[in-house]
């Protein structure tokens, strides 16, 4: 299934060049991502080859997935860096 993935922070900046989808990827629109039915949060990042140690969150419908939630069809969603401050 197809899925609109959104990226924020320096997410974009860290796929490697293989990943030939990624030149589609603008900033205002996300990109398109084909993922298998029933893939979870964890399986989209893991797809994107975005490491935990990156402190990526994947939201959709205006919810923090946890990792094991299934990602909906047609349903776009976005990743963000998690920050820290203080």
């Amino acid at each position: 299934m197809r899925v609109k993935v959104k990226l924020y922070g320096t997410l974009s900046q860290h796929f490697p060049v293989r990943m030939l989808f990624i030149r589609d990827y603008r900033l205002s629109q996300g990109m398109q991502v084909e993922i298998p039915n029933g893939a979870t949060a964890k399986d989209l990042l893991a797809l994107l080859e975005i490491p935990e140690s990156q402190g990526a969150v994947v939201v959709a419908e205006g919810r923090v997935l946890k990792a094991d939630d299934r990602i909906r069809c047609g349903v776009p969603v976005t990743v963000l860096q998690i920050i820290g401050g203080g």
